[in-house]
């Protein structure tokens, strides 16, 4: 727990709308009384949308501003907090055995075992007395914080800048898993460092936490939908804008997902030498800090995605004066359309896919989030030129050809490894005969 001892006691109860930064804010700005904000329950990464924990609001089934959201109309996907419990974990554990493989639990426990197991647990995991508080008068509930980066930006990000310019004295409050370990991903403090936030005004609940007074405003933008506001971009540019036009000194940088083991382009590293000799700067953004992939957005005029996680960082600019591309993986994926059309000087997807090959998870459902692309080359190739990047005088058919049968190679050597499904390997077989059969 972060926000230091002496702050988060006595803070002073004037009325946050009052002093607002921004028509925007105030205008939305919700205030609730007595309420208890649960640790993190459950979260779904990284399929994200299902978020259980944090704040239990009054006629929890009746709110929908306050909590978290999809669409353009808004659509709640979170789900009403478990009842608190007085010992850790803080709420009955036999209802979300998502948690025990990572203390290393077996899913088949009885009762008596589990129980049995979390007695074991408790006092290595537990949140040290330090990393937790009973009680707050006040502050502003921004969200929880999820390991996966493009869910931390898309979902959980979308109250952090306007709740920023709420009132200075309250924390603003996020959720954790109820465990000491781990402590928040580097990429969310960046995220807190590039809205200028004091890192100190951060409070991360890990054990039940009762609020005086708690403050939300709605999400400024919501996956598969939810354009952001002519006020939310102004804000975000008066708070993350340069001083200065920046020099666009990029021409081209394309952002690959090469180095990823699965959700690429098989061949992917290929097109990252072709895009490289053809002149393009090509970003590795797993790799770089998130202030370096943001100061080079600013720098470039044209940016190409291969369609991922990284495609939200454009979220954390208000209007970024540069063309967007972004190469689809996923047929028909038109990632963060809402999002991105109104920040961006243009924006266009490519649909550079020819098959999207997959297994099954656990429980027999399509796995096409570990599943890799086949790019289609010639309309790749085609789409590129009409943007002014021209691969063909660097581009070797059977080079490629050779990189993605030994990506191909060694994706079925995984998912054998794996032995996710019994019938895993036979489906991608049943795909790649299809494929082979149309060439």
């Amino acid at each position: 727990m972060l926000f230091d001892a002496p702050a988060r006691v006595g803070i002073a109860t004037r009325a946050i709308a009052g002093i607002a930064s921004s028509r925007l804010v105030a205008n939305r700005l919700r205030l609730f009384r007595n309420i208890l904000v649960h640790p993190t329950q459950e979260m779904r990464d990284p399929d994200g949308a299902f978020f259980r924990g944090g704040p239990d609001w009054p006629r929890f089934g009746a709110q929908v501003l306050a909590r978290h959201c999809w669409g353009a109309i808004p659509r709640r996907v979170d789900r009403k907090p478990l009842p608190a419990c007085p010992e850790w974990p803080y709420f009955e554990p036999r209802f979300l055995p998502e948690f025990w493989p990572h203390l290393g639990i077996g899913p088949r426990l009885s009762p008596r075992e589990l129980e049995h197991e979390i007695q074991r647990l408790a006092a290595a995991h537990r949140p040290l007395p330090e990393q937790t508080v009973e009680s707050v008068d006040s502050g502003i509930w921004c969200g929880p914080i999820s390991l996966h980066f493009g869910h931390m930006v898309a979902d959980f990000s979308m109250r952090i800048a306007g709740s920023s310019r709420l009132e200075a004295a309250s924390p603003l409050v996020f959720s954790m898993p109820p465990f000491r370990e781990p402590e928040p991903p580097p990429h969310f403090w960046q995220i807190i460092s590039h809205f200028g936030i004091d890192r100190r005004r951060v409070l991360l609940v890990r054990k039940p936490t009762r609020f005086g007074r708690l403050c939300v405003l709605p999400q400024a933008e919501r996956p598969f939908g939810g354009r952001p506001s002519a006020q939310h971009l102004e804000l975000m540019d008066a708070m993350v804008g340069s001083e200065k036009p920046p020099d666009r000194d990029l021409d081209c940088v394309f952002i690959s997902r090469s180095r990823l083991p699965v959700g690429r382009f098989l061949g992917e590293s290929y097109l990252d030498k072709t895009l490289a000799a053809a002149g393009a700067a090509v970003s590795h953004p797993e790799t770089e800090h998130l202030h370096a992939q943001l100061q080079m957005y600013r720098r470039a005029r044209l940016v190409i995605f291969s369609e991922g996680s990284a495609v939200h960082t454009l979220q954390l600019f208000g209007h970024l004066d540069c063309d967007v591309v972004i190469l689809v993986r996923r047929p028909k994926n038109q990632i963060a359309a809402a999002s991105l059309r109104p920040r961006a000087r243009s924006l266009r997807y490519l649909p550079a896919t020819r098959a999207l090959l997959h297994g099954l998870t656990r429980s027999g459902r399509p796995d096409t989030r570990a599943g890799m692309s086949v790019l289609d080359d010639g309309r790749l190739l085609a789409g590129l030129k009409s943007l002014g990047v021209d691969l063909a005088p660097f581009w070797d058919p059977a080079a490629y050809g050779r990189c993605r049968d030994l990506d191909l190679e060694f994706w079925q050597m995984q998912r054998r490894a794996a032995q996710t499904h019994p019938r895993d390997l036979e489906l991608i077989d049943q795909q790649i005969n299809k494929l082979s059969s149309k060439t």
